[in-house]
């Protein structure tokens, strides 16, 4: 039997949301094999890096000869060496500018590693101890930092949970750090990578009040999804998902029996982002406004003695 790839598994799990693994025909069996060879990778580049920290190298006689190793080791992946590299120019040769450089090379290397909780605590130590630094004035720190939070957010990991039924909290640090950083730094050359990454924390933090709307929804307390709904569209503009929010939030709307008020949330996704899957869909719901509620749609519509009316799925 051929091996089935991670996105197979992926996307024959994810067809069954909610439904027990037995129901999806995998045995724990099965997963357990297949994350053998997961775990032995993780293992594997584990024991890489332990072997880099340990093998000898050969230091030079000045930081200029040093520091270039590092940067040829950083430039070539090894970063325990790079790392041993660096930490030596700086305690070897405090007062050479080769020591600051290798300060703010240390991040670097912590970074490209994926380290983020040392590389953002290096960026945070580098910008205290030298505030009027080249990299400090142009914002650069300051971005890194914000990046590292970003970074190290909850992320959408194979068979786990999607990242948005995590908590979010690290997703907050992140947006709180990028905010500061635009904040601070308004005419540095890094302001529109700052800008990508904020649009990104306000998509984590938005599809989570979507997630917890959609629960709301789902067990008939529709009152609560939309104070949720409303509340995502006011603290995060810019998150580049208004016409998801705003179309839930007609569809929760047409749940509380407000034609009105879902007309007018239907309505901004049509004319305001008009390219948007969710505007075509909008707009059959106004059509269906129409249709039953007329043009004056009322705000309020008494519950149906008899029946129900279906609306546009």
């Amino acid at each position: 039997m051929r091996p089935i790839s991670r996105f197979a598994l992926r996307t024959r799990l994810r067809s069954f949301p909610g439904v027990p693994l037995r129901a999806t025909g995998w045995t724990l069996s099965t997963l357990l094999a297949l994350s053998v060879p997961l775990a032995g990778a993780g293992l594997g580049s584990g024991c890489a890096f332990n072997a880099e920290e340990t093998k000898p190298i050969t230091y030079s006689l000045t930081a200029k000869q040093n520091y270039e190793k590092d940067m040829a080791s950083l430039k070539d992946e090894s970063y325990p060496e790079a790392l041993r590299y660096f930490q030596f120019v700086k305690s070897k040769f405090p007062f050479s500018k080769y020591a600051v450089m290798a300060e703010l090379a240390i991040a670097d290397t912590y970074f490209a590693r994926a380290t983020y909780t040392e590389a953002a605590e290096s960026y945070k130590s580098f910008v205290r101890l030298h505030p009027t630094h080249d990299k400090v004035a142009n914002g650069y720190a300051n971005f890194k930092v914000a990046e590292c939070y970003y970074k190290d957010m909850p992320e959408d990991v194979f068979i786990l949970p999607p990242s948005y039924e995590k908590d979010q909290s690290a997703v907050g640090d992140a947006l709180r750090e990028v905010d500061d950083f635009l904040k601070r730094y308004p005419d540095s050359p890094y302001v529109k990578d700052g800008q990508k990454v904020k649009r990104e924390v306000l998509g984590h933090l938005v599809d989570y009040e979507v997630y917890v709307a959609r629960f709301y929804l789902e067990h008939d307390h529709p009152k609560a999804a939309a104070r949720r709904l409303e509340a995502a569209i006011e603290q995060f503009p810019g998150s580049g998902r208004e016409p998801g929010l705003l179309f839930t939030l007609g569809q929760t709307y047409l749940s509380l029996k407000d034609p009105s008020r879902a007309r007018e949330a239907f309505a901004r996704v049509v004319e305001e982002f008009k390219a948007t899957d969710e505007a075509r869909r909008s707009a059959l719901y106004l059509d269906f406004i129409q249709q039953h509620y007329g043009s004056q749609a009322p705000q309020t519509q008494p519950q149906a003695t008899t029946g129900t009316t279906a609306s546009p799925g």
